[in-house]
Protein backbone atom coordinates (compact mmCIF):
# COMPACT_ATOMS: atom_id res chain seq x y z
CA UNK A 1 0.00 0.00 0.00
CA UNK A 2 1.14 3.22 -0.95
CA UNK A 3 2.69 5.57 1.96
CA UNK A 4 0.10 8.91 2.18
CA UNK A 5 1.82 11.79 1.45
CA UNK A 6 2.52 14.70 3.73
CA UNK A 7 0.06 17.67 3.41
CA UNK A 8 1.02 20.62 4.83
CA UNK A 9 -2.02 23.60 5.48
CA UNK A 10 -1.21 27.20 6.02
CA UNK A 11 -3.89 28.44 8.07
CA UNK A 12 -4.63 31.80 9.26
CA UNK A 13 -2.83 32.80 12.40
CA UNK A 14 -5.36 35.03 13.61
CA UNK A 15 -5.88 34.27 17.06
CA UNK A 16 -2.33 32.68 17.91
CA UNK A 17 0.31 34.08 20.09
CA UNK A 18 3.70 35.21 19.06
CA UNK A 19 5.58 32.20 20.60
CA UNK A 20 2.85 29.62 18.27
CA UNK A 21 3.95 32.06 15.20
CA UNK A 22 7.49 31.61 15.73
CA UNK A 23 7.08 28.19 15.80
CA UNK A 24 5.17 27.55 12.60
CA UNK A 25 8.11 29.91 11.30
CA UNK A 26 10.81 27.49 12.44
CA UNK A 27 8.87 24.58 12.00
CA UNK A 28 8.63 25.46 7.96
CA UNK A 29 12.35 27.12 7.47
CA UNK A 30 13.48 23.87 5.78
CA UNK A 31 10.76 24.23 3.32
CA UNK A 32 11.24 28.04 3.15
CA UNK A 33 14.48 27.78 2.61
CA UNK A 34 14.34 25.67 -0.55
CA UNK A 35 11.96 27.34 -1.89
CA UNK A 36 14.05 30.55 -1.25
CA UNK A 37 17.33 28.86 -3.05
CA UNK A 38 14.98 28.14 -6.16
CA UNK A 39 13.60 31.53 -6.45
CA UNK A 40 16.58 33.22 -5.92
CA UNK A 41 18.14 30.61 -8.34
CA UNK A 42 15.77 31.95 -10.62
CA UNK A 43 16.22 35.73 -10.25
CA UNK A 44 20.02 35.09 -10.64
CA UNK A 45 19.09 33.91 -14.07
CA UNK A 46 16.51 36.33 -15.41
CA UNK A 47 18.90 38.94 -14.37
CA UNK A 48 21.33 37.68 -16.87
CA UNK A 49 19.59 37.02 -19.53
CA UNK A 50 17.08 40.37 -19.51
CA UNK A 51 20.65 43.19 -18.79
CA UNK A 52 23.78 43.74 -20.18
CA UNK A 53 25.15 45.01 -17.06
CA UNK A 54 24.30 42.19 -14.72
CA UNK A 55 25.26 42.88 -11.56
CA UNK A 56 26.81 45.75 -12.11
CA UNK A 57 23.98 47.47 -11.00
CA UNK A 58 24.77 46.46 -7.90
CA UNK A 59 27.29 48.65 -8.00
CA UNK A 60 26.84 51.59 -10.37
CA UNK A 61 23.69 53.61 -8.55
CA UNK A 62 26.35 54.33 -5.27
CA UNK A 63 29.52 54.91 -7.16
CA UNK A 64 27.64 57.35 -9.77
CA UNK A 65 26.59 59.11 -6.94
CA UNK A 66 30.13 58.93 -5.15
CA UNK A 67 31.45 60.55 -8.53
CA UNK A 68 29.15 62.90 -8.54
CA UNK A 69 29.75 64.48 -4.87
CA UNK A 70 33.49 63.70 -5.24
CA UNK A 71 33.13 66.24 -8.46
CA UNK A 72 31.57 68.90 -6.51
CA UNK A 73 33.86 68.62 -3.69
CA UNK A 74 36.91 69.26 -5.90
CA UNK A 75 35.46 72.26 -7.56
CA UNK A 76 34.46 73.63 -4.41
CA UNK A 77 31.02 73.29 -4.39
CA UNK A 78 30.42 71.69 -1.46
CA UNK A 79 33.05 71.95 1.37
CA UNK A 80 31.94 69.43 4.11
CA UNK A 81 33.83 68.48 7.30
CA UNK A 82 34.72 64.80 7.19
CA UNK A 83 37.72 64.96 9.43
CA UNK A 84 41.08 62.85 8.66
CA UNK A 85 39.31 60.44 6.22
CA UNK A 86 40.31 61.17 2.38
CA UNK A 87 36.67 62.73 0.90
CA UNK A 88 36.30 60.41 -2.13
CA UNK A 89 37.20 57.33 0.59
CA UNK A 90 34.24 58.82 3.31
CA UNK A 91 31.67 59.17 0.62
CA UNK A 92 32.12 56.07 -1.44
CA UNK A 93 32.10 54.00 1.68
CA UNK A 94 29.21 55.62 2.62
CA UNK A 95 27.37 55.25 -0.63
CA UNK A 96 27.88 52.07 -1.08
CA UNK A 97 26.65 51.14 2.56
CA UNK A 98 23.58 53.30 1.92
CA UNK A 99 22.96 51.32 -0.64
CA UNK A 100 22.56 48.08 1.37
CA UNK A 101 20.12 49.87 3.48
CA UNK A 102 17.92 51.22 0.12
CA UNK A 103 17.92 47.59 -1.73
CA UNK A 104 16.71 46.26 2.18
CA UNK A 105 14.02 48.72 1.80
CA UNK A 106 12.56 48.22 -1.21
CA UNK A 107 13.17 44.34 -1.04
CA UNK A 108 9.89 42.35 0.92
CA UNK A 109 7.72 44.15 -1.02
CA UNK A 110 9.39 43.46 -4.99
CA UNK A 111 9.70 39.70 -3.84
CA UNK A 112 6.08 39.42 -2.75
CA UNK A 113 5.14 41.40 -5.52
CA UNK A 114 7.03 39.27 -8.16
CA UNK A 115 5.97 36.26 -6.72
CA UNK A 116 2.06 37.47 -6.04
CA UNK A 117 0.35 35.27 -8.64
CA UNK A 118 2.03 31.93 -6.89
CA UNK A 119 0.55 33.29 -3.69
CA UNK A 120 -2.89 33.56 -4.88
CA UNK A 121 -3.16 30.12 -6.95
CA UNK A 122 -0.93 27.84 -4.38
CA UNK A 123 0.02 27.66 -1.15
CA UNK A 124 3.94 27.78 -0.17
CA UNK A 125 6.24 28.07 2.81
CA UNK A 126 5.78 32.10 2.53
CA UNK A 127 8.80 33.40 4.26
CA UNK A 128 10.47 31.41 1.40
CA UNK A 129 9.55 34.96 -0.88
CA UNK A 130 11.54 36.90 1.90
CA UNK A 131 14.55 34.77 1.96
CA UNK A 132 15.04 34.61 -1.79
CA UNK A 133 15.33 38.24 -1.36
CA UNK A 134 17.45 37.73 1.65
CA UNK A 135 20.32 35.92 -0.46
CA UNK A 136 20.10 38.19 -3.70
CA UNK A 137 20.73 40.79 -0.84
CA UNK A 138 23.82 38.80 0.45
CA UNK A 139 25.10 38.14 -3.25
CA UNK A 140 24.50 41.55 -3.87
CA UNK A 141 26.45 42.87 -0.54
CA UNK A 142 29.73 40.64 -1.06
CA UNK A 143 29.99 42.21 -4.75
CA UNK A 144 29.96 45.41 -3.35
CA UNK A 145 32.53 44.67 -0.76
CA UNK A 146 34.81 42.56 -2.81
CA UNK A 147 34.92 46.42 -5.19
CA UNK A 148 35.06 48.28 -1.90
CA UNK A 149 37.73 46.34 -0.39
CA UNK A 150 39.84 47.17 -4.15
CA UNK A 151 38.97 50.67 -3.55
CA UNK A 152 40.72 50.82 -0.46
CA UNK A 153 43.59 49.20 -1.63
CA UNK A 154 43.90 51.51 -4.72
CA UNK A 155 43.00 54.85 -2.62
CA UNK A 156 46.34 53.62 -0.17
CA UNK A 157 44.30 51.90 2.62
CA UNK A 158 44.84 49.27 4.59
CA UNK A 159 43.19 45.83 5.14
CA UNK A 160 45.10 44.79 8.00
CA UNK A 161 42.62 45.61 11.01
CA UNK A 162 40.10 43.89 13.08
CA UNK A 163 38.17 46.50 11.88
CA UNK A 164 37.37 45.07 8.51
CA UNK A 165 35.95 41.94 10.39
CA UNK A 166 33.82 44.64 12.32
CA UNK A 167 32.18 46.23 8.84
CA UNK A 168 31.21 43.30 7.88
CA UNK A 169 29.29 42.73 10.52
CA UNK A 170 27.72 46.27 10.03
CA UNK A 171 26.90 45.49 6.64
CA UNK A 172 25.01 43.21 7.65
CA UNK A 173 23.43 45.24 10.43
CA UNK A 174 23.05 48.10 8.06
CA UNK A 175 21.09 44.93 5.30
CA UNK A 176 18.57 43.78 8.59
CA UNK A 177 17.99 47.30 9.10
CA UNK A 178 16.42 48.56 5.55
CA UNK A 179 15.21 44.62 5.30
CA UNK A 180 13.53 45.41 8.69
CA UNK A 181 11.75 48.83 7.33
CA UNK A 182 10.77 47.05 4.58
CA UNK A 183 8.66 44.30 6.07
CA UNK A 184 6.70 46.99 8.18
CA UNK A 185 5.76 48.63 4.88
CA UNK A 186 5.46 45.29 2.80
CA UNK A 187 1.52 44.45 3.74
CA UNK A 188 0.52 48.44 3.18
CA UNK A 189 2.28 48.34 -0.39
CA UNK A 190 0.66 45.15 -0.85
CA UNK A 191 -2.50 47.13 -0.90
CA UNK A 192 -1.78 50.52 -2.09
CA UNK A 193 0.82 51.51 -4.94
CA UNK A 194 1.07 55.00 -3.26
CA UNK A 195 3.25 53.21 -0.99
CA UNK A 196 6.22 52.49 -3.43
CA UNK A 197 5.99 56.16 -4.86
CA UNK A 198 6.48 57.49 -1.55
CA UNK A 199 9.68 55.63 -0.98
CA UNK A 200 10.60 56.89 -4.13
CA UNK A 201 9.88 60.34 -3.21
CA UNK A 202 11.39 59.69 0.58
CA UNK A 203 14.34 57.86 0.30
CA UNK A 204 16.73 60.48 -1.49
CA UNK A 205 15.57 62.71 2.04
CA UNK A 206 16.24 60.35 4.33
CA UNK A 207 19.48 60.08 2.71
CA UNK A 208 20.59 63.69 3.56
CA UNK A 209 19.33 63.07 6.77
CA UNK A 210 22.00 60.37 7.23
CA UNK A 211 25.84 60.78 7.05
CA UNK A 212 26.30 59.07 3.83
CA UNK A 213 28.41 62.09 2.23
CA UNK A 214 28.95 64.32 4.88
CA UNK A 215 29.80 63.85 8.64
CA UNK A 216 27.09 64.84 11.38
CA UNK A 217 27.40 68.16 11.80
CA UNK A 218 27.96 69.36 15.22
CA UNK A 219 24.97 72.08 15.67
CA UNK A 220 22.01 73.11 14.34
CA UNK A 221 18.70 71.64 12.85
CA UNK A 222 20.31 68.88 10.71
CA UNK A 223 22.64 67.68 13.10
CA UNK A 224 19.90 67.07 15.84
CA UNK A 225 17.92 65.60 13.44
CA UNK A 226 20.92 63.25 12.57
CA UNK A 227 21.80 62.21 15.78
CA UNK A 228 18.06 61.32 16.27
CA UNK A 229 18.12 59.35 13.11
CA UNK A 230 18.71 55.43 14.53
CA UNK A 231 20.42 54.77 10.76
CA UNK A 232 23.18 57.45 11.53
CA UNK A 233 25.27 55.34 13.93
CA UNK A 234 25.05 52.22 11.84
CA UNK A 235 26.81 54.37 8.80
CA UNK A 236 29.07 56.44 10.43
CA UNK A 237 30.65 53.38 12.71
CA UNK A 238 31.09 50.93 9.85
CA UNK A 239 32.83 53.60 7.44
CA UNK A 240 35.20 54.36 10.44
CA UNK A 241 35.65 50.42 10.88
CA UNK A 242 36.48 50.14 7.07
CA UNK A 243 39.15 52.68 6.87
CA UNK A 244 40.22 51.78 10.38
CA UNK A 245 39.62 54.65 12.15
CA UNK A 246 38.28 53.58 16.36
CA UNK A 247 34.38 54.56 15.86
CA UNK A 248 33.54 57.26 17.88
CA UNK A 249 29.41 56.42 17.89
CA UNK A 250 30.10 52.74 19.32
CA UNK A 251 27.53 52.40 22.15
CA UNK A 252 24.87 54.19 19.77
CA UNK A 253 25.73 51.74 17.06
CA UNK A 254 24.66 48.85 19.10
CA UNK A 255 21.84 50.61 20.45
CA UNK A 256 20.26 50.99 17.26
CA UNK A 257 21.06 47.50 16.27
CA UNK A 258 19.07 46.36 18.61
CA UNK A 259 15.86 48.40 17.68
CA UNK A 260 16.53 46.99 14.12
CA UNK A 261 16.56 43.49 15.49
CA UNK A 262 13.54 44.26 17.13
CA UNK A 263 11.96 45.94 14.79
CA UNK A 264 12.27 43.00 12.54
CA UNK A 265 11.17 40.55 14.14
CA UNK A 266 7.95 42.56 14.87
CA UNK A 267 7.88 42.97 10.87
CA UNK A 268 8.21 39.11 10.64
CA UNK A 269 5.31 39.06 12.79
CA UNK A 270 3.14 41.52 11.16
CA UNK A 271 4.41 40.04 8.03
CA UNK A 272 2.83 36.49 8.86
CA UNK A 273 -0.58 37.60 10.25
CA UNK A 274 -1.02 39.78 7.52
CA UNK A 275 -0.41 37.93 4.59
CA UNK A 276 -3.20 35.46 4.26
CA UNK A 277 -5.96 38.63 4.55
CA UNK A 278 -4.22 39.88 1.80
CA UNK A 279 -4.02 37.11 -0.46
CA UNK A 280 -7.94 36.06 0.03
CA UNK A 281 -7.92 39.90 -0.78
CA UNK A 282 -6.16 39.51 -4.07
CA UNK A 283 -7.59 36.58 -5.45
CA UNK A 284 -10.78 37.94 -4.91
Amino acid sequence: MRKADKITVYAATKGKGVRAILGEIIEELPQAHQLGIRLFKRNVKALYRKSMLGFAWALLPPLVTAMLWVFLYHNGVIQPHVGNIPYGIFVVCGTLLWQIFSEGVFMPLRVVQDNQSILVKINIPREGLLLSGIYEMLLNMVIRALVLTLLLLLFGGSLLHMGILWAMISMIVIAVAGFSCGLLLTPLGLLYQDIVRILNIGMPFLMYLTPVVYAVPSSGTLGSLMRFNPLAPLITTGRQWLVGIPPTTLGAFWISTAFFLALFFFGLLLYRRSLQRIIERMGA
